[in-house]
């Protein structure tokens, strides 16, 4: 009987967890990441802001329409791309984002792979956070520094 009496509070319970998980918001950064990787063309229109700037690790420079074609196309595959020693600052409603990891892909220009130092400035469009700014600067290690913090910690 004491069964009974408890199943419509694990039912209370199973709904409010499931609604906040519904309601979560999730992250630009890891969805630009996942959306990269994938070649989910859909995801990115959504994702980058219409004055969209890509910045490879070969320092060519494409605006949304060309990077979206060159994924679309897959003139760019990237098969991993990890963002690590994330660091994020604020100015309004602007975000700054610097962080390392490793990129392996292929592309038909030639660009370094391997650990980059990347950064990323999200901003907000009529309430909406979009990928402004995506850059890959390849990082060269020392055995001093292995990752490009050295001197930030």
């Amino acid at each position: 009987m004491r069964f009974f009496q408890f199943v419509p509070l694990l039912l209370a319970l199973a709904l409010c967890l499931a609604g906040g998980i519904a309601h979560a918001k999730a992250d630009p950064v890891e969805q630009y990441t996942e959306a990269v990787i994938t070649g989910d063309v859909a995801a990115l229109e959504k994702l980058l802001a219409p004055n969209f700037w890509y910045i490879g690790s070969n320092g060519h420079i494409r605006d949304k329409a060309h990077f979206i074609e060159e994924i679309k196309d897959k003139k760019l595959v990237v098969d991993r791309m990890t963002l690590s020693n994330i660091r994020e600052t604020k100015v309004g409603e602007t975000r700054l984002l610097t962080a390392n990891g490793v990129f392996h892909g292929t592309s038909e220009m030639p660009r370094p792979q391997g650990l980059m130092r990347y950064t990323m400035v999200l901003g907000d469009n009529k309430g909406t956070e979009q990928v402004v700014l995506f850059q890959a600067t390849p990082v060269i290690s020392t055995p001093e520094c292995k990752d490009g913090n050295c001197k930030i910690k």
